[in-house]
């Protein structure tokens, strides 16, 4: 006799997400507050730990994203990223919505709503060239994206950015405004700063989850 019996639902997502997860938008309310909180009752807070720095990296920051995105970089299957690489839709995709999208429409942004405040408005382009990296992994995780994916893409515009950075700020920043008949601004880009906040922000947390993916498997196996 043929067994017609329909398999079980999945439950509620919010009900199969871990406590961690489930109320990640109050951990993160809870600790702005706390930050700010602690800003107003202890003066020089801020200064102390913005002094706290190697080279120019801030190191409760660093320690703070390692703790952040060394999980996630911990459960990829780094034996499955060359699929990844192969898909060329998905590379040309990533790499034009992040370094020609998403710059012009931070460039429109700024100078439709900040056009008389020069440095917010110089910010806001800055940060359409500065790519995620810690929230893209967690919003991926929490989504349960593909980890193999979000940890190359991840790679490659980081990579990216080390040589596109400079470049794309001088043309927002001056040559396009130029054209434009638009007040131009400038800002020093350092290809080294640069480049060893990718190292440190990206690079630690990488090599520390595929060592423990590696000799994970080795040791306990795929399943564990």
């Amino acid at each position: 006799m043929t067994n017609t019996t329909a398999p079980a639902a999945p439950g509620p997502i919010a009900a199969r997400l871990s406590t961690l997860d489930r109320y990640l938008v109050l951990w993160i309310l809870a600790a702005m507050a706390l930050g700010l909180g602690l800003g107003r009752v202890v003066p020089g807070l801020g200064e102390a730990l913005e002094s706290v720095q190697v080279a120019g990296v801030s190191l409760p920051i660093a320690l703070g994203l390692l703790v952040m995105i060394y999980p996630v970089m911990a459960k990829v299957r780094y034996n499955e990223t060359g699929r990844v690489l192969g898909d060329k839709k998905l590379m040309i995709t990533s790499l034009a919505i992040n370094w020609v999208l998403a710059p012009a429409f931070m460039f429109v942004l700024a100078w439709i709503f900040l056009a008389d405040v020069p440095e917010y408005r110089t910010g806001l382009i800055i940060v359409g060239l500065a790519r995620c990296i810690a929230m893209v992994f967690i919003w991926n995780d929490l989504a349960c994206g593909d980890r193999e994916a979000a940890a190359v893409l991840v790679a490659i515009n980081s990579i990216f950015q080390v040589f596109a950075f400079g470049a794309l700020g001088w043309f927002y920043l001056q040559l396009l405004p130029g054209w434009l008949g638009l007040p131009t601004t400038s800002a020093d880009f350092s290809v080294w700063s640069i480049t060893l906040s990718v190292l440190v922000f990206l690079g630690l947390p990488l090599i520390a989850g595929f060592l423990t993916r590696i000799y994970g498997e080795k040791t306990k196996g795929n399943d564990w």
